[in-house]
């Protein structure tokens, strides 16, 4: 028996330390409020696979939680394990970890470093070597590759190329496609461009190899390089990069220019602010096949003021805040014209509380960023062309008793199992 105390007291430890770890999240967990959805107007069905991922505090004592049809679950109500396995994730990412375990095994459980279609699911993911101190040829891509068909598995790491005229400082991955049967990956790189001697951002585009697990080119996609004014600059992002969501199969990447002007003025209280302003902007779409650049015109209908929001197949939509009312507007590509323009209007939505709004098929779904004791949290499902309100609801809490004290409530995504 003496041969065994230690272990016997180490085991005894462990149950000790998680039946801890249980009682304390139980009890944190159990003063928590439950939320529901509450129908106004509409069919229910346009709500069964709709999560919203929030967070609540009150008095100091909160959680983070997942909202759906079935109820209220807290992150503290899933065991410790549970958590190390990353149960806690949006639908998406819980289908892939059922359908492919093996696969998904020790891979980051952010979306975007996924790329899906029906014959392929691959994984992308930055790695680097921080022991050199952020040198050039520090960076790593992580590649992953499951054939459905087939289920082979390749997996490998493959540098970064290095450019002669800049210096990368970080990256991130953007997007990963797979273009007649040629993984693509693109990426956002923050760089110091050794010729101008100016910090510039650039998107790449890497061809990569899977048989030589390695990138064989690039292409670079960056701002205009004509002069501006010292109170002006350029910058470029990419449109249809919805970070939430597992990317899909597409041929073209959108991307938007800005001309943006600092304008300096003088405050009520003697000190000078800056506010900033788009006195140009173009679009481009990048066809990946092919590696070609083509301008989008848009009409004088839309303005620099409302934002490019997504881009679905063929037709991007752009959001705009008009007098207090969320205005969207459906352009298509490929005919040049305006298909729709709906405007949503959500009662009580102060500029504080500001909108969440996800664009999914032809449906966007609306709902307040934030909502406190005194605040609604309504919540809208609109029909992108039609206008109609397919649904009309409100998030409640279940316990109204706990109303009576303030509280704050943060919607940080829409998701939607697919």
């Amino acid at each position: 028996m003496k041969r065994y105390w230690k272990l016997i007291l180490l085991v005894s430890f462990t149950v000790l330390v998680i039946g801890a770890f249980y009682i304390q999240t139980s009890t944190a967990t159990s003063r928590l409020p439950e939320f529901a959805f509450e129908t106004v107007n509409g069919d229910e069905k346009e709500i069964e696979k709709l999560t919203l991922e929030a967070s609540f505090i009150q008095e100091g004592i909160g959680d983070s939680f997942q909202l759906n049809v079935d109820g209220t679950t807290y992150w503290g109500e899933y065991s410790y394990f549970e958590r190390m396995l990353g149960v806690n994730q949006s639908p998406k990412m819980e289908r892939l970890q059922k359908d492919y375990r093996n696969f998904m095994r020790g891979k980051s459980m952010t979306p975007y470093h996924f790329y899906e279609d029906e014959n392929f699911l691959v994984y992308v993911n930055l790695t680097w070597d921080t022991m050199n101190g952020y040198q050039p040829d520090d960076f790593e891509l992580d590649i992953g590759i499951l054939d459905k068909v087939s289920k082979e598995e390749t997996s490998f790491q493959a540098p970064v190329p290095l450019n002669k005229d800049s210096m990368i400082y970080t990256m991130d991955v953007e997007g990963i496609h797979i273009v007649d049967g040629q993984l693509k990956i693109m990426s956002r790189n923050y760089s110091f461009d050794k010729q101008s001697e100016k910090d510039v951002t650039t998107y790449q585009v890497y061809l990569v190899d899977i048989a030589e697990k390695s990138i064989q080119s690039e292409t670079v996609i960056k701002p205009k390089e004509d002069e501006v004014s010292t109170n002006q600059y350029r910058e470029i992002r990419i449109v249809n990069n919805r970070w939430e969501d597992i990317q899909q199969p597409m041929e073209q990447v959108v991307f938007e220019e800005e001309l943006v002007e600092e304008l300096v003025e003088e405050s009520v209280i003697d000190e000078m602010e800056s506010t900033y302003e788009t006195v140009e902007r173009e679009l481009v779409q990048y066809d990946l096949a092919t590696g070609e650049k083509e301008e989008i015109k848009l009409p004088k209908e839309i303005s620099n003021n409302a934002f490019p929001y997504a881009v679905n197949d063929e037709i991007i939509y752009f959001t705009e805040d008009v007098e207090g009312k969320l205005e969207l507007t459906s352009y298509n590509i490929e005919s040049g014209e305006l298909e729709a323009k709906q405007t949503i209007a959500i009662p009580d939505v102060t500029d504080e509380q500001g909108y969440m709004y996800k664009i999914h098929g032809d449906k966007v779904y609306v709902v307040p960023a934030t909502k406190n004791a005194e605040q609604d949290l309504p919540l809208h499902i609109v029909h992108l062309k039609t206008g109609d309100t397919l649904y009309e609801g409100k998030i409640t809490m279940k316990n109204p008793k706990k109303q009576d004290i303030d509280y704050n409530l943060d919607i940080h995504s829409i998701e939607l199992d697919e």
